[in-house]
């Protein structure tokens, strides 16, 4: 066929047609599957199982990732052996002479074991040894609204392994799944292993030979509907199909062929109208895969491992937990926490006081440094030594104690976490390294000696601790008083100090004033004439309006940092930070980083499946020495079924 025949060009003009998916998470993901298997399971009978898993992994990835259809639908007929899928497939192909050539694939023969490919064009890469291609010209086909190829596979619980192999290929491939079933095998336990194969595609359900007269197959359809949902959440399944049994109708075989043909492309056309989303399809498909391959590698290794599958599953626990309970302790207690808060409160307040409300602002530059302090303050202006002194040794305490928090900030994180690491961990990684021993029987003598080694470090503390301090800046910045109040309060302060000082200022410009013109004016030059203020009325004077300033500046600043504010910022700083632990948890930021090599192949190896792991990237990160993957499969674990 010629790439100008018109046939040829709706062929390729196909909607299903696009760009190729993007592979190298997965395939980065088995690569590191592989390498910690040789890393820990080396060329033992267990070894060579799971490496021959992550090939039969690769080559299910491969099926549904290769468009061997040039971009064409396929539609693969599936179902038991004898559930009447070849008798289906001659009625979509019906008005072409290739119709004969389909036998029913009852027998054992050479037939009935190869994947039968029909259509107008045959699929790239045929292999003739478990493939066939019978040539069948689109117009002669039942239409469905846009090219396809018929896949007309073996029996897929077959007993034979190579017939389920090829039955499996087909699964993979499909666009749309067309699942017959006889009315008299609806409740056959191979249907649900079948549909849980193909999960994420298309699924038409066709109920064949139903016999005139029965009443409850329509409940029985939607019971069986319902069944197949429940065991392919991913997929889609359309209302089944009811076909009757020619031999018990008025009707003739040609005629109840022809409604089966219709209804079923009428269900394929509209199922891939409303859903023809096919690169989408094909990520719901791959997240399937991705996910049975863990859990079938998990239940291999749990199997066959007991005692290091328990080692991993305690030392998975406290690697779960540690990050967050490292990340927590940097806010500290409940009172370190709300020291800081009320301080960053303060610092706020004294920001928005411009300078020129003297001397209310550099009261409250006093109030900052004695927070705590405050009676020994009342007490000092009023001529107190020993609070003089007290409040001086607060002041100092507060700078102190804020330069040992900084301190405790930038290095007492990474001390705690290496220590609540180490204390935590090292009993766990002594027996999982005893574990891991007894199945490295070629380990090298000096192997088994870690007692001083280093366990793990915590990564992503840096980032965590910016982080940290954004939030405390941003949640105590949203809870400080606004820019109008702080100056609002300083307006007042200030006036009131000088309303008060007032009166003795004006006492003594006046007297001064007086005796300036006194010699000026009429040339007397009598010095006593001039005012001769006494320095302890002067004093008092100010200490008498400092002191109420500095009452309504105490009031101010007990309004800023009062108790129940405090409380409500502390509450929000620790919620916020949880939810940022937990997001770099699950992103793979926040992290422990295995210090040896072999014991980070190991734990990651035998995590995989795990249903407690908080998120995939992590579980291809834990432990890498290399962070080349990045996949993010599913946190589901999906139930294995080996019957097929």
């Amino acid at each position: 066929m010629s790439a100008s025949d018109p046939q040829h060009t709706e062929w390729l003009a196909s909607p299903l047609a696009g760009p190729a998916t993007d592979t190298a998470p997965g395939d980065l993901f088995l690569q590191r599957v592989r390498r910690a298997t040789r890393s820990v399971l080396g060329n033992t009978p267990l070894g060579q199982q799971v490496v021959a898993l992550c090939e039969d992994h690769a080559r299910s990835r491969a099926a549904i990732l290769n468009d061997r259809a040039g971009g064409a639908a396929v539609v693969a007929v599936v179902g038991a052996t004898g559930q009447g899928k070849s008798w289906l497939v001659r009625q979509m192909i019906r008005r072409s002479g290739t119709r004969e050539l389909i036998a029913s694939g009852n027998n054992l023969d050479q037939a009935t074991e190869k994947l039968r490919w029909i259509g107008p064009m045959p699929p790239a890469d045929l292999d003739a040894s478990s493939e066939e291609f019978l040539m069948c010209p689109a117009d002669q086909m039942e239409p469905i609204g846009t090219p396809y190829l018929i896949v007309d596979s073996p029996g897929a619980t077959d007993d034979r392994q190579r017939i389920a192999d090829v039955a499996r290929r087909a699964l993979a491939m499909a666009t749309v799944l067309v699942l017959v079933v006889r009315r008299d095998q609806m409740r056959s336990h191979s249907v649900t292993v079948l549909n849980q194969i193909g999960e994420g595609t298309m699924v038409v359900p066709v109920i064949n030979a139903v016999r005139d007269g029965d009443d409850s197959v329509v409940v029985d359809a939607d019971a069986f509907q319902s069944r197949l949902r429940k065991t392919a959440p991913a997929s889609l399944i359309v209302r089944p199909v009811i076909v009757a049994d020619f031999d018990t109708v008025d009707q003739g075989e040609d005629q109840v062929g022809l409604q089966a043909a219709q209804q079923v492309a009428s269900a394929i056309e509209k199922a891939m109208v409303e859903n023809g989303q096919a690169g989408h399809r094909q990520t719901t498909r791959l997240n399937v895969l991705e996910t049975r391959f863990r859990s079938a590698l998990h239940s291999i290794l749990r199997d066959r491992l007991p005692g290091l599958s328990d080692a991993v599953q305690s030392l998975h626990r406290e690697t779960k937990q540690i990050p967050s309970h490292v990340a927590e302790s940097l806010l500290g207690s409940g009172g370190s926490l709300r020291a800081v808060v009320r301080s960053r409160l303060r610092l706020s307040l004294m920001e928005n006081t411009s300078a020129i409300w003297f001397p209310y602002r550099s009261i409250l530059g006093v109030l900052n440094l004695t927070s705590g302090a405050w009676d020994r303050l009342l007490l000092s202006l009023s001529g107190s030594l020993p609070s003089l002194i007290g409040t001086i040794w607060a002041g100092t305490r507060n700078v102190m104690e804020g330069q040992n928090a900084a301190s405790e900030i930038r290095e007492g994180l990474l001390r705690r976490s290496n220590a609540a690491i180490d204390d935590r961990l090292r009993p766990l990684t002594l027996h999982f390294r005893s574990e891991l021993s007894k199945l490295r029987q070629d380990a090298e003598p000096g192997d088994g000696d870690h007692s001083d080694s280093a366990v793990a470090s915590l990564a992503g503390l840096d980032t965590l601790q910016e982080e940290s301090q954004r939030i405390v800046q941003r949640c105590t910045d949203a809870a400080s008083w606004p820019a109008w109040a702080s100056t609002l309060a300083g307006l007042i302060g200030t006036t009131l100090f000088w309303a008060l000082l007032a009166g003795p200022i004006v006492a003594l410009y006046r007297e001064y004033l007086s005796a300036s013109y006194g010699v000026v004016g009429q040339g007397s030059g009598v010095l006593e004439s001039f005012p001769h203020p006494n320095f302890s009325m002067i004093l008092t004077s100010v200490l008498l309006s400092l002191l109420p300033t500095a009452v309504f500046a105490m009031w101010v600043v007990a309004m800023v940092q009062r108790r129940g504010k405090v409380h409500a910022v502390e509450t929000q700083i620790r919620d916020e930070h949880h939810h940022v632990i937990g997001r770099m948890q699950s992103d793979g930021v926040l992290r422990l980083r295995w210090d040896d090599p072999l014991l980070a192949d190991a734990e990651f190896l035998l995590s995989i499946g795990l249903k407690s792991m908080p998120g995939d990237r992590r579980a291809n990160d834990l432990g890498s020495h290399d962070q080349a993957s990045n996949h993010r499969p599913n946190d589901q674990s999906a139930t294995e079924d080996t019957e097929v």
